[in-house]
């Protein structure tokens, strides 16, 4: 059995916050990958996780479609939960050779259904232009619903309470055991529709003559920790028309 490796250098991406790391190199038998080209079977996969899962590997088959040799050097996960390897710690392919890149998520850093995209470097690639993009679209389903999420009242407008629906989609019950909110500008009140399986949380500004925010947390019992906290939005703004002349008039003073 091959040990795994790691690429020595970090990735350098200039101008960008992201996670930079090494390429590690896992073991296993042997699929297709491309550079020089490498050409890949498919970029963007979706994959489906249940919510007892903590990680979750994707592979991406390649094939180097060139008439020349290529190497992979670096990726850039753009964020620490997920780490990318390459099949039996091979790094650089002939013409016609195949191989696997496998990128693993750690879904404990993945708190519901999002995108995640890695940038794949050959040797060679300008540092801020990958030869590829490998995209993952991780479906976690929701056990919590909160709907909607945020809520908006425009600057000067009627104070009037909105309404965040919280529905339960678990199998077993789910209770909301404790809310709270910090900001005195905006009241709330929790109602029961049907218990450990629909709630109601009523907003309403005390004034909407100030632009603020603020934030009320909600917090479950349910067994799985990415659900059991949620949070709600509350914003009040400029109205919409009074932001786009404001951005019109930046562009075109």
């Amino acid at each position: 059995m091959k040990a795994w490796w790691s690429l020595r250098a970090p990735l350098p991406r200039s101008n960008s916050p992201a996670m930079k790391v090494p390429l590690i190199c896992w073991l296993a038998a042997c699929l297709p990958l491309a550079a020089g080209t490498l050409k890949f079977d498919q970029t963007k996969k979706e994959v489906t996780v249940d919510n007892e899962q903590k990680t979750v590997s994707v592979d991406y088959e390649f094939k180097n479609d060139s008439d020349s040799d290529t190497a992979i050097e670096k990726y850039d996960a753009g964020c620490p939960c997920a780490t990318v390897g390459v099949k039996d710690s091979k790094m650089n392919y002939k013409p016609g050779e195949t191989g696997t890149i496998r990128i693993s998520f750690d879904l404990g850093m993945v708190p519901g259904t999002m995108d995640k995209a890695v940038a794949i470097y050959l040797k060679g690639d300008p540092a801020n232009c990958p030869s590829t993009t490998l995209n993952t679209h991780i479906i976690v389903p929701t056990l919590v619903e909160v709907e909607p999420k945020s809520l908006m009242w425009d600057l000067g407008s009627k104070p009037e309470p909105k309404t965040v629906t919280v529905t339960m989609k678990h199998s077993e019950p789910i209770k909301i055991v404790s809310m709270s909110g910090a900001d005195p500008r905006f009241k709330q009140e929790l109602k029961t529709i049907e218990e450990g399986k629909k709630y109601e949380v009523v907003i309403t500004p005390t004034s909407t003559e100030k632009v603020g925010m603020g934030v009320i947390h909600l917090e479950t019992d349910c067994t799985f920790e990415r659900h059991r906290s949620q949070r709600i939005f509350m914003v009040v703004r400029q109205p919409l028309a009074k932001q786009q002349a404001a951005a019109a008039a930046q562009k075109n003073p």
